[in-house]
Order: C-alpha cells, then structure tokens, then sequence
C-alpha cells in the first residue's frame, strides 16, 4: 500500500529551493508505493488565507478611522460595491442585503482588497501597502 501522503512543496525564493529539493528526495526515498505516483509541478495558487481576510479589515478600519465611520461601515460601503445583493422580507419588512464576503475565494477577497484601496484614493485617503513577507 501506498503510505504516503499528498505533499505539498512551496517554492516561494531561492532560500527554499534545497528544502524542497531535500524533502521531496525525503519523501521518495522513504515512502511505499504500491501503485505510480505523479510529481507535478505547477504556479502555487492560496486559497483565501486569514491573512487576507485579516488585512481586508485592517484597511477596512483604517479607512473608516480617517473618515469618521466604523469598520463594519467601510466593510458595508465595500461590500456593496462589489457583491450581487438580494431583497430580503421578513414580516413585511424589506431590505436589500449584500452577500457575504465569506463565500469568496482569494481573487474574490483580492478585488474586495483592491476596491477598498480604490475607494480610499476617491476619498483622498492613501493606505499602506502590505508588506506579506516581512519578517
């Protein structure tokens, strides 16, 4: 039987390239196989990370400090701008509600991103960049 796992090796720079090269070689020397495995080799795509999600709010925050609203206004305003919405009615009243932004995947979170850094330049407000990598 095949005891090995599905693994997963990111190569982001060349510092990781002989820790991958060392795992993967790892991987292969010590693993069972009773059926043929597939190396492949592709562009790393991350589904929507906390990182994301948690940045999304920061510039969120950020801009509704600089104009006098709160983070979940900002969030709304964003929202609304870049999400379908239905009408909703419960006991006779009617409102539209936009979708949740937790439905989305990573390039979805990404335009939300994008849209608020573009309304924050509307607004004359400028917002720092993230800096993913920082240590």
């Amino acid at each position: 039987r095949c005891q090995a796992m599905n693994k997963i090796f990111i190569l982001r720079n060349d510092n990781t390239l002989d820790r991958v090269k060392a795992g993967l070689y790892n991987e292969l020397k010590t693993a069972i196989y009773d059926k043929p495995i597939q190396v492949t080799l592709s562009l790393y795509k991350e589904d929507k990370t906390a990182e994301q999600r948690a940045w999304f709010h920061t510039l969120c925050r950020l801009l509704g400090d600089e104009l006098g609203y709160t983070l979940h206004e900002i969030k709304e305003l964003v929202k609304a701008e870049m999400l379908p919405s239905k009408m909703v009615t419960v006991a006779g009243i009617t409102k539209e509600i936009t979708e949740s932004s937790e439905k989305l995947k990573r390039d979805g979170y990404s335009e939300l991103i994008e849209a608020t850094y573009r309304l924050a330049a509307e607004a004359g407000v400028v917002l720092p960049l993230p800096n993913r990598y920082a240590k």
